[in-house]
């Protein structure tokens, strides 16, 4: 099965004008992760959208690139909130797939038009990011120091990694050895998201807690060579698992736990942890142009969003006026 779920594509498809979407897709798929060099979870996701399209596709016997018309695409949007439950945000990352699909589909000359082109892209609802304050991040951070087993000491230095660095979830998990530096003060961050690397200091106390993760606890948790630095713990799920790399879902899980049972926050998440030291960054000071490049934004509006978080210092002069 390739990517998403769907089935194999037929050798030389692409020379062949009279086939159905199902058997473009897997052809589109194979080509974002060759040629566009899109990341393996990129291309799943892709898939898994293109695959709900063809399910909703299905009983109106649209089959064919230019059977679908940009009213269809519109109810598609319409289905997939009042019937699959999504919000706007997440269906429009569906139109985007879709977009991209035929555009693909044209520039091969498989389709004549693009029906997502002319379709609208859902409203969303700007919302202030959810993140720790300075206090809840010290809570955090004082608590995970406290508990001395392996796995603790392991999570300390991961949630520490991430309040301190803003490290997305798959660059925690893909963070090498090679790519710290911890002599030096310095992370660097190979291959972020839109294949960017960045680097990033280490500060005195991110490294005595990395030293005491490097040092004492991760020797003993790998049983065979790997350049990660966070493994997953023997004894914590499945025993064959200790040693092996953390990946994103076990990231994800770890730091969900760890700030439910700190601070009774549910619902945490990696990101929140990045969006926590992005603020942390914002109430001390930094500007903009700072906090983009340490977070590695492409672009200066995404971290814009953090504009609008509050400084103690501004607090207190909007106060003054107040008075």
């Amino acid at each position: 099965m390739s990517a998403g779920g769907l089935a194999p594509a037929r050798p030389m498809l692409l020379a062949q004008h009279d086939r159905t979407l199902a058997e473009y897709a897997p052809v589109f798929l194979k080509w974002l992760g060759f040629v566009r060099q899109r990341r393996a979870n990129t291309v799943l996701s892709y898939g898994e959208d293109l695959k709900t399209f063809l399910r909703f596709c299905a009983p109106a016997g649209l089959s064919k690139p230019d059977d679908v018309t940009f009213r269809h695409v519109e109810f598609y949007l319409g289905w997939l909130q009042a019937e699959r439950g999504l919000k706007a945000s997440s269906a429009n990352r569906h139109l985007h797939a879709l977009r991209t699909f035929w555009r693909w589909l044209i520039r091969e000359g498989l389709a004549t038009t693009n029906p997502a082109a002319d379709v609208f892209i859902l409203p969303t609802r700007k919302t202030l990011p959810t993140y720790l304050g300075i206090q809840e991040q010290e809570k955090l951070l004082a608590h995970l120091a406290r508990d001395p087993s392996p796995q603790g000491v392991r999570d300390h230095a991961l949630v520490a990694t991430a309040l301190l660095t803003g490290l997305r979830c798959s660059e925690l998990a893909n963070l090498q050895l090679g790519h710290l530096d911890v002599d030096a003060g310095v992370l660097r961050v190979v291959d972020g998201k839109g294949r960017k690397d960045r680097e990033l200091p280490v500060i005195p106390r991110l490294e005595a807690i990395l030293r005491r993760y490097l040092a004492t606890v991760r020797p003993a948790l790998v049983t065979q060579p790997t350049p990660y630095v966070f493994v997953r713990v023997r004894g914590y799920g499945k025993i064959t698992h200790g040693g092996s790399p953390l990946g994103p879902k076990g990231i994800f899980y770890t730091i969900r736990r760890l700030v439910l049972v700190t601070l009774n926050r549910p619902k945490a998440h990696p990101h929140m942890l990045r969006h926590s030291f992005a603020s942390r960054l914002r109430e001390n000071g930094a500007d903009l142009q700072d906090i983009q490049e340490a977070l590695g934004h492409a672009a200066i509006t995404t971290t814009t969003m953090y504009a609008h978080i509050t400084t103690r210092r501004r607090r207190e002069k909007l106060a003054e006026y107040l008075k």
